[in-house]
């Protein structure tokens, strides 16, 4: 009876050890845990963890490669996830990997995500930090979305208020059933285009000509770098000056010698007051003008008498020759 007894608690405490066991494993594999290898450990920080909790499982590139071991706060901003990896990983994630939130399926559990970073980098050992992203989470989504939904509604309103206003503006009515308006828009259309092309001449000539220009040649060439025309201009400028001073100094003379015959018009002095004013002076002028006007003539009269005299016909020949000879060598 005795052994019956120890028989039955031995039995009972293997039956119990085993189910201890069962449970032990079952609750390792849920968790993802390698139960005869040792993995090693990796960390990020993210700011909200979305409902991450122990146990989650770890995925690289949308492969299981090990699970969530500790969530920690470590501030009011930044939560530490502790992820513990297969050891067959080691020679895979580098320590520029991104780790990121997500879920599996649509409303499933959270997991972690990693995947490869860009450019080369060292593999990544136990205790390393990895750089994280942000989530665009669903309830960002859901407000981006009601705004937005908000938005067109808005628009939709004010867009049928402008529809009604132009259904009901006679005014545009009358400008769209206008058939001139498209002919006057089509000629200014064709106008604009000549003007265009014009200006696009234009622009080739003064491309054309500026080339010219920079490779030495043409007038605009010549202008620009022709130091004797500087030269030229340069002293025509300098003389137009010395022209307008002597100008001036011209006026000044006239200006003087206006008042001087003025103050002799108005109070009797000088010769000009007499002309003007004395008419006996003025019928003596008269008279000895006719007088040299008389004496010139017959002078001409004598000259033309002593040209046909033989005596002095050889000497006035003699002088039209010379006067002709002069006119050919000019």
């Amino acid at each position: 009876m005795q052994n019956q007894t120890v028989n039955t608690v031995k039995l009972g405490i293997f039956v119990l050890t085993g189910l201890f066991l069962l449970i032990l494993s079952l609750y390792i594999l849920g968790k993802n845990r390698n139960l005869f290898g040792v993995g090693f450990e990796l960390k990020t920080h993210f700011e909200d963890v979305s409902g991450l909790v122990t146990g989650n499982n770890v995925r690289y590139s949308g492969i299981d490669i090990g699970s969530v071991t500790r969530v920690d706060i470590l501030n009011d901003t930044v939560i530490e996830v502790v992820m513990s990896i297969d050891r067959k990983m080691h020679n895979i994630i580098r320590r520029n990997a991104v780790a990121a939130l997500g879920t599996d399926g649509l409303v499933g559990n959270r997991v972690v995500n990693i995947s490869p970073g860009k450019g080369e980098a060292t593999f990544a050992v136990s205790g390393d930090q990895l750089i994280s992203r942000k989530e665009v989470s669903t309830e960002n989504m859901l407000q981006t979305l009601s705004r937005t939904n908000n938005n067109i509604a808005v628009i939709t309103e004010e867009l049928r208020a402008v529809v009604h206003r132009i259904n009901t503006s006679a005014q545009l009515t009358e400008l769209l059933d206008d058939r001139t308006l498209s002919a006057n828009l089509k000629a200014s259309v064709e106008n604009l285009r000549l003007a265009t092309a014009k200006a696009s001449d234009l622009m080739t000539q003064a491309s054309g000509a500026l080339s010219l220009a920079y490779e030495g040649e043409g007038t605009l060439a010549t202008l620009l770098t022709d130091t004797t025309l500087a030269d030229g201009l340069e002293t025509a400028v300098r003389k137009i000056r010395e022209v307008e001073e002597s100008a001036d100094r011209l006026v000044q003379h006239i200006d003087q010698a206006a008042k001087v015959v003025n103050d002799n018009l108005n109070y009797g002095q000088g010769p000009v007051n007499a002309l003007l004013r004395d008419s006996l002076m003025t019928y003596r002028l008269h008279t000895t003008l006719e007088n040299v006007e008389k004496g010139t003539a017959a002078f001409s009269e004598n000259m033309e008498a002593l040209k046909q005299n033989f005596l002095f016909r050889r000497y006035f020949r003699k002088l039209e020759k010379a006067k002709k000879k002069e006119g050919e060598g000019r």
